[in-house]
C-alpha cells in the first residue's frame, strides 16, 4: 500500500496499566498504520507519546481524531504533518568535499589552479573522471508529466520527487544527484536536453515521466550516450518483483524454475516485472491487462494471453500491479498459490484475506520500496563505466535482493546495513562478466567492503586500474 498521507499524532495519556494497549487498538480499529511510537515525557500522572501514522486520506485522518477523542483519558495535543516538515527548505544541498580554509588552497580550486586541470581534461576528456564528480554524478529527471498519484503537473511541481531521489542516492550510495526538473514540450525536446547535459552526468535516472513518453526517453538516450539509464517507473518494480517472487518461493520451498507465473496489470511496472521474469525463468508469464495495447506488448515479448479466472486457476505465482482494489476475490485463491497484490493506494485483495483463502504466502506492496533497489545499481553500474543498464545487471540486483534479505522481509528495506553495497557488487559483476564494462576493473576491487567505503568517502569512480 502505498499510503496517501503521513502525520505525528503527539497524545497525552492518563497513566494506567494497558493505557498504550487502548491506544493502538483505537488506532488499529480505523486502519491506521502505526509506525514508529516515541515517548516523549512522562509525567507523575500522565505520558506523552508521538505516534507516527500512515493513513490513507482525509478520511482516515478525521475518523483517527474522532477514536482518540472517544477514548478515556487520552488527548491530542498537536498533529504533525510530516511530509511538510521533512520537505521544508529542499532535502538536498551542494556541499564542498575539499577544505577551502587558506588562501592556497583557494588558489589552487579557483584561480589559477583550475586551468590546470581545465586544460588536461580538453586535452583528455577521460579525465574528467579523475578531476570533476561527474564520474559519481546521475542525473535525476523529470518533466512532471508522470507523478504518481497526481499524474501531470508542472516541473516545478515535481522539483521534491526528484530531490528525494537525489537524497536518497546521497545517503544510501554516496552518489551526487543532479535534480532536473525540465520544462520541454515533447519527448523530442526532452531527449535533446539530456544529450546536452550529457558532459555533467554518468548515469541516468527517469523519475514521473508519462507513460509510453518514459520508456521510450529512457531507450533512446540510453542507445545514443551509452550510459547506465534507470527507469524508476519500470526498472524499479521489475527487480523487486523478480526479488519478491524468488523470496516468496524460497519461503515456502517452490522451485521457482518450475513455477507458473502470472501478471495481472501489463502497464509499465506489471509489463517491466513479466518480461524480467520471462528473462530470467525462460518460461512465458501468463499476462492480463484492461488495455488492449499493453496485452500485444506483453504477447509480442513471449508472453501469453490469460484472462484472470484463467491466471487464478492455473498460475501457482500471481502477481498484480493495476491499481483496482478488491480486483481479485478470495474465492478466486487457488490453495497453496503465492499471492503478491502490489496495487496502489490498496492491494487488489487484501494478504490477510488471500492467506485465509488458503494461500501459501501473501504479500502486498506495503513493506516492498524501489528505493532499496536504484541506489545500488546506479553505483555498481557507474563504478565499472557500465555503458547500459541490462538485464543481466538487473537479474543481479534481484537475485543479490533474495540473499540480503531477513527472515522477516520478503525483500530487503531500504535502511537495512550493507545492502547497497552488496547490490553494488553483484550488478558490477555482472557487468563486467557480460563484456558491459568500459573500463579494466581490478576484481579484488569488487567485494563488499569497498563498496562500503565508496559510499562513506565518495570516493573517485569508476574502481580501474590506475
Amino acid at each position: 500500500m502505498s499510503p496517501g498521507l503521513t502525520r505525528t499524532f503527539r497524545i497525552r495519556s492518563t497513566r494506567k496499566t494497558g493505557g498504550l494497549g487502548l491506544l493502538t487498538t483505537a488506532l488499529g480499529d480505523v486502519g491506521a498504520s502505526i509506525g514508529d511510537v516515541d515517548t516523549v515525557r512522562i509525567g507523575h500522572n500522565f505520558t506523552i507519546r508521538d505516534f507516527h501514522l500512515l493513513l490513507q486520506d482525509d478520511e482516515q485522518l478525521d475518523a483517527v481524531v474522532e477514536a482518540i477523542a472517544l477514548l478515556q483519558g487520552s488527548e491530542i495535543l498537536e498533529v504533525i504533518d510530516t511530509a511538510e516538515v521533512i520537505h521544508r527548505g529542499g532535502k538536498i544541498r551542494t556541499v564542498s568535499r575539499v577544505a577551502l580554509d587558506d588562501q592556497h588552497s583557494i588558489a589552487a580550486a579557483h584561480i589559477p589552479g583550475v586551468k590546470q586541470v581545465v586544460r588536461r581534461i580538453a586535452d583528455d576528456p577521460r579525465l574528467a573522471d579523475m578531476f570533476s564528480s561527474v564520474a559519481r554524478t546521475v542525473a535525476v529527471v523529470t518533466d512532471g508529466s508522470g507523478v504518481l498519484g497526481l499524474n501531470r503537473v508542472s516541473p516545478m511541481a515535481a522539483l521534491p520527487v526528484v530531490e528525494t531521489k537525489c537524497a536518497f542516492l546521497a545517503k544510501l550510495a554516496g552518489l551526487s544527484g543532479l535534480a532536473l526538473s525540465l520544462d520541454v514540450p515533447n519527448e523530442e525536446r526532452l531527449c535533446e536536453t539530456l544529450t546536452a547535459l550529457r558532459p555533467s552526468y554518468s548515469a541516468l535516472l527517469i523519475e514521473s515521466v508519462a507513460a509510453p513518453r518514459g520508456q521510450r526517453v529512457a531507450q533512446r538516450v540510453s542507445d545514443k550516450l551509452q550510459v547506465p539509464v534507470f527507469h524508476d517507473g519500470a526498472d524499479g518494480p521489475a527487480i523487486v518483483g523478480l526479488a519478491a517472487i524468488l523470496g516468496a518461493c524460497k519461503k515456502v520451498g517452490r522451485d521457482f524454475a518450475t513455477v507458473q507465473v502470472g501478471q495481472i496489470g501489463l502497464g509499465t511496472a506489471g509489463g517491466a516485472i513479466s518480461r524480467l521474469v520471462m528473462k530470467h525463468q525462460g518460461r512465458s508469464v501468463l499476462g492480463e491487462d484492461f488495455h488492449p495495447g499493453a496485452v500485444a506488448k506483453h504477447v509480442a515479448h513471449g508472453g501469453v494471453h490469460g484472462t484472470i479466472d484463467e491466471i487464478m486457476s492455473r498460475c501457482d505465482v500471481v502477481i498484480m500491479n493495476t491499481g483496482h482494489p478488491g480486483l481479485v476475490l478470495p474465492s478466486q485463491v487457488r490453495e497453496g498459490q503465492i499471492i503478491i497484490a502490489l496495487g496502489e493506494p490498496r492491494p487488489e485483495i487484501e494478504p490477510f484475506d488471500a492467506a485465509l483463502a488458503g494461500a501459501a504466502f501473501a504479500a502486498d506492496g506495503k513493506s516492498i520500496s524501489t528505493a532499496a533497489v536504484y541506489p545500488g545499481v546506479l553505483l555498481g553500474a557507474l563504478a565499472v563505466k557500465a555503458r547500459v543498464l541490462d538485464d543481466a545487471m538487473r537479474i543481479a540486483a534481484a537475485l543479490a535482493m533474495v540473499d540480503l534479505a531477513e527472515a522477516a522481509d520478503l525483500v530487503p528495506v531500504p535502511l537495512q546495513p550493507g545492502i547497497h553495497a552488496a547490490i553494488a557488487v553483484a550488478v558490477a559483476k555482472a557487468a563486467v562478466a557480460s563484456g558491459n564494462a568500459a573500463t579494466t576493473i581490478d576484481p579484488s576491487l569488487l567485494t563488499a567492503a569497498v563498496f562500503e567505503e565508496v559510499i562513506a568517502d565518495q570516493r573517485l569512480l569508476p574502481l580501474s586500474r590506475s
